[in-house]
């Protein structure tokens, strides 16, 4: 069964097939790879999950911390403790989520639709939940990283070295939905094979998705993901685009507090683009494609769960110089490099997730204490010593 999201304010608007571009209207939006992230939790909420966790209901976590400099930087990740040596396996819930363009239709007059159902066996049949071959183990991707950056726990005599996963179920796919996308919300462009894709109003679809969360049936013990097909996003004016361009985001945000008992859900957005319109979008065929945006976010969902794990204030690889952050946010750290993707085939397909930074590299630990001194993983080659700290003017 297919649900529909009308937008609100939707209006009979003149039509036009999807408007051809080369890649100059990109480059003009400044178009990059990024993702975004989101905590909406209360200050005593955000306190509690590394201060007092029994009192944050959610996905299970264990809290660590480091010290640099002098000063403590406490964090929570998604699994259990490395030290107890034991599996945890995550449930996760999977939306997939069909465009409908108001705006936009075929040579026949059709209005365009791009189907997000068509690639839901490939997602799930994906490295983010089936296991794949690495130095770390014969794992998931996201628990591979996870693996390499507790190595040095994990890798002694007490220890089981096998026996430490953090692991995702196979996704249980909850009822489609189709978003119905107004006029002056998305740019639909063909793609010089034919094939289209969008470039959406990303403040339209956070307030689709809000609507979403609420009709999903959603469970804090749980992961759910939404994913599109062939759409990255940015900010409009006047129903024009002024960037570009937004893969996904992760986020945690509470359903209800009981006396003293905060419920936080996590939640994945993410896009899958063909190779095609990844390489027309980004002259580069593997960027977004696939899973790549996906696993960006569910390593960090598994690494900074709450969106709230503070490091020390580091300059983005790649990035300008004074572009920081201070987040352990594993993903954004590799995202301006150029290939950012570590080929994984699987069933006959050969996927894109991205490599991902290490907890060492945020650490400013040196040597790296992590699987064969790495500060990125899989690819070790993106990061090769620890962060830079923020230029200070």
């Amino acid at each position: 069964m297919t649900g529909t999201v009308f937008a609100q304010g939707h209006n009979t608007t003149d039509t036009s097939l999807p408007i051809t571009v080369d890649s100059s209207f990109f480059q003009s939006l400044g178009a990059t790879p990024k993702h975004t992230k989101f905590n909406h939790m209360s200050a005593d909420a955000n306190a509690a999950t590394t201060q007092q966790p029994q009192r944050i209901v959610s996905v299970p976590n264990f809290t660590r911390a480091f010290v640099f400099q002098g000063q403590v930087f406490p964090f929570t990740m998604t699994g259990r403790d490395p030290l107890e040596g034991r599996t945890t396996t995550i449930p996760t819930n999977y939306v997939p989520m069909s465009l409908f363009f108001d705006q936009f239709v075929d040579a026949n007059g059709n209005n365009i639709v791009i189907d997000a159902t068509t690639i839901t066996d490939e997602i799930k049949r994906s490295p983010n939940f089936e296991n794949a071959d690495y130095t770390s183990g014969d794992t998931q991707f996201g628990d591979a990283v996870q693996r390499a950056e507790f190595f040095n726990i994990i890798n002694t005599e007490r220890h089981d070295r096998d026996g430490w996963h953090t692991l995702l179920s196979t996704p249980q796919t909850l009822i489609p939905v189709t978003i119905e996308v107004p006029a002056g919300a998305a740019v639909v462009f063909s793609a010089k094979d034919g094939n289209v894709g969008a470039l959406i109003d990303i403040n339209f679809i956070v307030s689709q998705l809000n609507t979403l969360i609420q009709t999903e049936g959603l469970s804090v013990d749980a992961v759910p993901i939404f994913l599109t097909r062939n759409a990255v996003y940015g900010d409009f004016k006047q129903g024009k685009p002024v960037d570009c361009c937004v893969g996904g985001f992760h986020t945690a945000f509470e359903t209800k507090q009981v006396e003293n008992t905060h419920f936080v859900q996590l939640f994945d957005f993410a896009t899958s683009l063909d190779s095609d319109i990844a390489d027309f979008v980004f002259g580069d065929p593997t960027a977004f494609a696939d899973v790549n945006a996906l696993s960006h976010e569910l390593s960090e969902t598994m690494n900074d769960p709450f969106v709230n794990n503070v490091v020390p204030n580091y300059q983005i690889p790649g990035a300008k110089p004074g572009v920081c952050q201070n987040v352990l946010e594993t993903g954004d750290v590799i995202e301006n490099l150029p290939n950012d993707s570590f080929p994984v085939t699987l069933h006959g397909f050969t996927y894109h997730p991205q490599t991902e930074g290490l907890l060492e590299w945020f650490e400013g630990e040196s040597p790296s204490t992590a699987i064969d001194g790495a500060y990125s993983y899989p690819d070790t080659t993106k990061l090769t010593s620890p962060f830079t700290p923020c230029p200070t003017t």
